[in-house]
């Protein structure tokens, strides 16, 4: 009672999303060590339960730690040192995992490239991280001759599209240089030569990976994580989450391991959380019903993948074993949740629905919405172990419980930097009262709970010539609470009066169609107050209704993260604008009009 009478009102001194933990997972010791070592300990109680489900390869954390030491060791006889930076170019493979675990054994850093890359985008991290060695899958003779001449890479290993699902690392080793490639599956021959195969011994404060930020809002960023800022991602989730109370021994995995949330969130949690890792590398609407007859219990997903689930999964297929679905790559909207809902209950699924909170400089794990009270309106709650700050993003003054602002966070989770740019990586840091937060550069509030809900993105706003500021996520947020919108995206675009105004592409609800007066009902909806979550209301200005819509069937969205692409839009609707042939209809600032 007393603790509650000396409540401040202010996150970053209440720390009220950790008011129940105790005190050693408020202060939770990171292991100074690796993260193979941290599997390789954790496993040694279920070496032969399964752990990896990979299209019909199938193999137990004792295969998998058998394995990632083949291929560590083969890494070494090539050439690999501590420090050295594998790049890995292929989907979500049994193999790309196990050359994680192998790099990390040895010391090496992995950074997992977008499968559909191009050529000239893989060179160019070939160069930035002066790779020695390439992993790729399926890559022809030529691609691969390109690459090496393009880069100062030394060897260039493939995975053969025939040996994905038949993992055999002893096959006859042999490269010829018109080949310009060492064939994944010869990696155990090339082991046999290295002779040094004692279990090196690694700090939590090495670099582990190399991964990137999702692109939404500008150039994905080369994001450089520690040992430390993954174990401490995890060990403050399970204290979050207290995972003892999660059923069920599978997840589905399905975001490219190029982004944190597909990697570290997904797979990694996985493996050490002691369940089964189904890896889904090709999932589309012909392979989805495949990937839930597999049995998942938990699914790593996004609104696509909700979406793509609610569109193609069959009548008659029962759901039962899922019992999460988490929203990771991108937030649900009040409407979504609800279409998911209903589509699971259909389904003989009671399934709690979350969206969870994350950022690549905080290993994709911010908060969490899974083995906590649910709160679907929210992004789940912050994590145990790590502090949260509210400012105001203009002078910023600490918000209080409630308040919207700015979010920062606070943790031995929080990234290293940017690979070797020291100025962006001072920019996304700031110091208060002498700790260091990652500024998020999400908008939102904490309640009293110490759960999170994101309002926007800070880089997500404008200036009108009134001086008027305009966050458009603020204004997709309660667009997306009208019944006749199924989602939409806002962004800004250039106007000769205003200097800027919004435009809304919209995907209506089935029951509606792209006529006048869906128009009109928009327009009435925007002038009177909505019901934007379970307890809050809220009405635009006449500034933030969008002068512009379009109706469209669907957004696009950045390929591997999920999340829409606002520069593809922008510059779409830039370019329209510009072109004065405006496929949208004009939506008036005043209800009568």
């Amino acid at each position: 009672m007393n603790k509650e009478k000396n409540m401040t009102g202010y996150p970053s001194i209440d720390n009220l999303h950790a008011k129940d933990a105790t005190y050693f997972e408020k202060h939770p010791i990171i292991p100074n060590t690796n993260v193979y070592m941290t599997l390789k300990l954790l496993s040694n109680f279920y070496l032969d339960k399964q752990a990896v489900n990979c299209l019909t390869l199938e193999a137990s954390y004792r295969q998998l730690l058998e394995d990632s030491v083949t291929i560590s060791l083969a890494l070494k006889e090539l050439g690999v040192k501590k420090g050295d930076i594998i790049s890995v170019c292929m989907p979500n493979f049994y193999q790309a995992l196990a050359t994680f675990f192998a790099c990390n054994r040895i010391g090496a850093i992995t950074t997992f490239l977008d499968a559909k890359s191009s050529l000239e985008d893989i060179s160019f991290y070939l160069n930035e991280f002066e790779s020695p060695i390439f992993i790729n899958y399926d890559r022809s003779d030529e691609e691969n001759r390109i690459l090496k001449n393009s880069s100062k890479v030394k060897h260039i290993i493939t995975l053969n599209r025939g040996n994905v699902v038949d993992l055999d690392l002893n096959h006859n080793y042999k490269i010829t240089s018109s080949q310009n490639k060492i064939d994944f599956n010869s990696l155990g021959d090339i082991a046999k030569y290295q002779k040094i195969k004692l279990e090196p011994l690694h700090s939590g404060k090495e670099d582990a990976l190399i991964l990137f930020t999702s692109g939404s809002t500008g150039k994905p960023k080369s994001v450089v994580l520690t040992n430390k800022n993954i174990l401490a991602a995890e060990i403050y989730a399970k204290n979050t989450s207290h995972t003892e109370n999660i059923t069920g021994p599978k997840t589905l995995t399905c975001v490219p391991f190029s982004y944190p949330y597909g990697l570290v969130t997904s797979a990694l949690t996985t493996l050490l959380w002691g369940k089964e890792a189904i890896l889904a590398p090709d999932i589309s609407k012909y392979t989805i019903n495949d990937y839930y007859k597999k049995q998942p219990n938990i699914i790593f997903g996004s609104p696509a993948l909700l979406d793509l689930t609610i569109n193609n999964v069959e009548e008659d297929l029962d759901l039962s074993m899922v019992t999460h679905f988490i929203s990771g790559g991108d937030f649900l909207t009040p409407q979504h949740y609800k279409r998911g809902v209903e589509f699971f209950k259909k389904h003989n699924a009671n399934v709690e629905l979350g969206n969870g909170f994350g950022n690549a400089e905080t290993v994709s794990i911010g908060s969490t919405p899974v083995g906590v009270p649910l709160k679907p309106e929210t992004a789940g709650k912050l994590l145990v172990g790590s502090k949260a700050m509210i400012i105001d993003p203009e002078t910023h003054e600490e918000k209080k419980y409630g308040e919207n602002g700015l979010l920062l966070i606070s943790g031995k989770h929080v990234f290293k930097g940017y690979y070797q740019n020291e100025a962006l990586t001072q920019e996304a840091k700031m110091s208060i009262n002498g700790t260091e937060y990652y500024n998020t550069g999400t908008l939102g509030y904490i309640d009293q709970d110490g759960y999170f809900t994101p309002t926007g993105r800070n880089s997500r706003f404008y200036i009108m010539s009134s001086l008027n500021k305009v966050y458009c996520d603020h204004v997709q947020n309660i667009l997306s609470s009208f019944d006749c919108i199924k989602s939409c995206a806002v962004v800004k675009v250039p106007d000769e009066e205003e200097l800027f105004v919004n435009k809304a592409y919209v995907v209506l609800n089935d029951q509606y169609l792209s006529d006048e007066n869906t128009l009109q009902y928009i327009a009435d909806l925007c002038n009177q107050p909505t019901t934007v979550s379970n307890d809050r209301t809220a009405q635009l200005k006449s500034y933030e209704i969008p002068k512009y819509i379009e109706f469209v069937d669907e957004l696009p969205r950045i390929i591997g993260s999920e999340k829409i692409d606002y520069p593809y839009l922008e510059e779409d609707a830039k370019k329209k604008q510009e072109q004065r042939k405006e496929q949208g209809k004009v939506l008036q600032l005043t209800k009568n009009n």
